[in-house]
């Protein structure tokens, strides 16, 4: 999906794990963090790592140039945390508490993320659909109908891992996967 050398952006980077890996294989590697404080951990975390920037910005305000890079890869902030976050400014996607504030913000994240990339460049991103209290979201599905908007959506792939029962309650179950959606520019 790119070769050594190239420009891999994570715009949702967090602790800058693909920033590491992209440096691993021989990439270059950009990274969007909207927390300082996980920022500035990432920065230090990458200190060891040739060629890769963190940034603590806004996902949907990429400074990059347009068409500068070749793969997108990032896994989606979740929708419906219980995480305590004052941000007002919908940069940080965990404070959003409306659904269509969410795939809003997300819409205009998509498109500039776009914007960044070459023709051809790939994208991956990794989303799981979500159980909040009693309530099943699309989350997965919904992020690939708006992704669309912006790339050609090209396939998924699942990411299954092992994770324990919820109870007794046969709704719920020990759904252990996440969607890796594919798209091109």
């Amino acid at each position: 999906m790119s070769e050594p050398g190239e420009l891999v952006f994570d715009p949702f980077a967090g602790w800058g794990t693909t920033l590491v890996a992209a440096s691993v294989e021989g990439r270059r590697g950009f990274g969007i963090e909207v927390n300082e404080e996980r920022a500035e951990d990432a920065r230090r975390r990458l200190a060891g790592y040739p060629g890769q920037e963190m940034i603590c910005g806004d996902a949907r305000k990429p400074p990059l140039e347009a068409g500068s890079v070749d793969l997108v890869l990032c896994d989606l902030p979740y929708f419906g945390t219980n995480l305590n976050t004052d941000a007002t400014d919908g940069a940080q996607f965990y404070a959003l508490r409306d659904y269509d504030d969410y795939l809003g913000a997300l819409d205009e994240a998509f498109g500039a993320i776009a914007e960044t990339m070459r023709p051809g460049a790939r994208a991956v991103i990794a989303v799981q659909n979500r159980r909040i209290a009693s309530r099943f979201v699309p989350l997965a599905w919904d992020a690939a109908r708006v992704l669309g908007r912006h790339l050609t959506l090209g396939d998924e792939r699942i990411h299954l891992y092992d994770r324990p029962t919820g109870g007794d309650d046969p709704m719920l179950t020990n759904r252990s996967h996440e969607y890796l959606l594919m798209a091109t520019k």
